[in-house]
């Protein structure tokens, strides 16, 4: 096995090994507080589909058109959510038979990384990260919108060009536009406020989940601080755990849940992926 394929092999073990703390301590809270397990049941087969197509997609050689396919797709798939169900005009699902799937925790990941490998300097690159921005907004998800809007910025940063520089900060400025409409859902105790439901269970496992979460994007600078669509992935994965210490936002990974798990396996796939 050649150096390359070894660093790859334990990218993927180690969020194997992080993701399986957090997702376990979720699941452990939801069991001590009573939780139906329908509500948990999901996380556990999510994980487990994740991490088998992560492992198979790492085996893989994109080539720029997969990567240009990859984010076109996301793009289509979070536009489908406003014309989808909606939770008291609130649009970030597409239904898959009883489930509802968060549709931009579910393909941004990978929608991320394809950005990174085609780089900021594809005129496909600013185009569908400001729509993808402008969507996520419109829905809204100020969490996801942001975690966007940083992640987009590690990538377009890169161009040297005044013109991906007024790109990456527009992005901001529509993740903003997110937080002037009020969001009118409460908080689901197993999904954005499951870390107060593992304290209140066992506070060991609300410290757990909370550090593996941070290990998490620390890993990721730590091992491929060189690459871009690392910095960016790590980005957006903080932003995405931070966000639900500022409002009620799903937790990844810890909170209930299929979307979460599928979508950071999917886009930490993508990242092992070998590079030329």
């Amino acid at each position: 096995m050649s150096l390359a394929a070894r660093s790859d092999t334990r990218l993927l073990a180690l969020f194997a090994l992080l993701s399986l703390i957090a997702t376990g301590c979720g699941i452990a809270a939801m069991v001590l507080s009573g939780t139906p397990q329908m509500r948990w049941i999901p996380n556990v087969i999510a994980w487990v589909l994740g991490g088998g197509a992560a492992f198979a997609i790492a085996r893989t050689a994109p080539s720029p058109r997969v990567w240009i396919g990859i984010a076109l797709g996301a793009l289509a798939l979070v536009a489908a959510t406003l014309i989808g169900p909606d939770q008291q005009g609130v649009h970030r699902w597409l239904a898959a038979g009883p489930l509802f799937v968060n549709i931009a925790a579910l393909v941004l990941p990978a929608a991320i990384v394809a950005m990174a490998r085609l780089g900021a300097g594809h005129r496909l690159v600013p185009i569908i990260a400001t729509l993808l921005a402008a969507i996520i907004a419109l829905q809204p998800d100020a969490s996801q919108a942001f975690a966007l809007a940083l992640a987009g910025f590690a990538i377009l940063v890169t161009d040297k060009r005044i013109s991906a520089l007024v790109t990456a900060l527009c992005l901001f400025g529509i993740a903003t536009l997110s937080l002037l409409r009020a969001d009118p859902l409460q908080p689901v105790p197993e999904v954005e406020q499951i870390i107060q439901l593992a304290h209140a269970s066992a506070p060991a496992l609300a410290w757990a989940a909370v550090a593996s979460l941070a290990a998490i994007p620390a890993m990721l600078f730590a091992r491929r601080l060189d690459d871009v669509a690392a910095r960016a992935l790590a980005l957006y994965i903080a932003v995405a755990c931070a966000a639900p210490i500022f409002g009620w936002f799903p937790v990844p990974l810890v909170g209930a849940g299929m979307s979460f798990p599928l979508g950071l396996w999917l886009g930490i796939g993508l990242l092992a992926v070998r590079r030329n």
